[in-house]
């Protein structure tokens, strides 16, 4: 009941418009006669100046929401260019740590090779039985100590595609597909180093060795740390506690974020807009151009009841839109 009430409310102003024409139009006809025929000339010269008022100011309107609309899409994309760049650097913290030696050995090849066209996203949705190799991989896991499914989700990062698997050669894009962020937030892409080097480092700190990365690697990725957020990693050296901060930060923060900013920029034009100029169409044809033609070729009186049945129902429209238009304005 209360979706049918939230479904029918939106159009009550459109539907007791169309009855509110309709019952003028009717009474129009039936009540009028050819001794009104001089004040319906006069009402029509009114309905042109009073047409002509309110397309400029719906004009006004659509030019003003545009210009706001502009205003919060450069303030959008400011922040939706600052969070693809905290991306890239993620993304270059994993390119270090899938080419360094903090694997066990003989894990990368063993998934790069034995299993080279699967992917983190095929073997967490393996229950929708999409790849029998995700299927073949679930039962021959756990050979490097649970850490393999770690791999798959630090390579998962670097891709650009979720339906491919390899990332060799791989670059930061400009922008990143709303796919892919739909993916690594589903499946909550970086709290894996976050658990893996968290609470459960203790548990696999012989397969995760994190001291076997380079120095000048460690210097990488605390570079990358302190431009992604200088005041969250100060003072941090390099540590599985930064690792496993730097998973949480990725996944619970930046990636949802991106992910719904993204999806806001690419949102279609709104309603509000395509109603008022379906508005300014309408009074157009029936409030200037109609009445306009009626007076200067003398047509039938019964195009002036349209014209005037037309704006009236608008005006009408008008009225009872504005207040929960107002309210929605006000409630963001």
């Amino acid at each position: 009941m209360r979706n049918f009430v939230k479904t029918v409310v939106p159009f009550i102003p459109a539907l007791m418009s169309v009855f509110g024409g309709i019952t003028m139009m009717i009474s129009l006809e039936l009540f009028f006669t050819n001794d009104h025929l001089p004040e319906f000339k006069n009402i029509l010269l009114l309905l042109i100046f009073l047409s002509s008022i309110l397309v400029v100011v719906v004009l006004g309107f659509i030019l003003s929401k545009t210009a706001r609309l502009k205003f919060s899409g450069d303030s959008l994309s400011q922040e939706i260019q600052k969070l693809t760049q905290q991306v890239h650097y993620f993304r270059d913290i994993a390119d270090i740590l899938l080419r360094s030696s903090v694997w066990t050995p003989g894990l990368k090849e063993y998934i790069d090779e034995e299993f080279s066209n699967l992917n983190y996203f095929l073997v967490k949705e393996f229950y929708k039985g999409r790849s029998k190799l995700a299927l073949e991989y679930i039962e021959e896991k756990d050979r490097y100590g649970e850490t393999e499914i770690l791999y798959l989700e630090t390579k998962s990062l670097l891709l650009n595609d979720p339906s491919k698997s390899s990332v060799k050669g791989y670059m930061n894009p400009k922008e990143y597909d709303v796919r892919m962020l739909k993916k690594w937030t589903e499946h909550k892409v970086g709290m894996g180093w976050n658990h893996y080097f968290g609470f459960k480092y203790n548990q696999f700190k012989e397969e995760l060795d994190i001291h076997r990365v380079y120095e000048r690697h460690q210097e990488r990725i605390l570079k990358y740390a302190t431009q992604l957020d200088p005041i969250r990693y100060r003072g941090m050296g390099f540590s599985e506690e930064l690792i496993s901060k730097l998973g949480m930060h990725l996944s619970e923060e930046v990636l949802p974020q991106l992910l719904s900013l993204t999806s806001q920029s690419v949102r279609k034009v709104p309603k509000v807009i395509t109603v008022a100029f379906i508005l300014i169409v309408l009074l157009v044809i029936f409030g200037v151009i109609q009445p306009t033609i009626t007076l200067l070729f003398g047509l039938n009186v019964v195009f002036g009841f349209i014209s005037i049945t037309v704006v009236v129902s608008i005006i009408f429209f008008l009225m009872l839109s504005i207040y929960p238009f107002v309210k929605r304005e006000i409630n963001g």
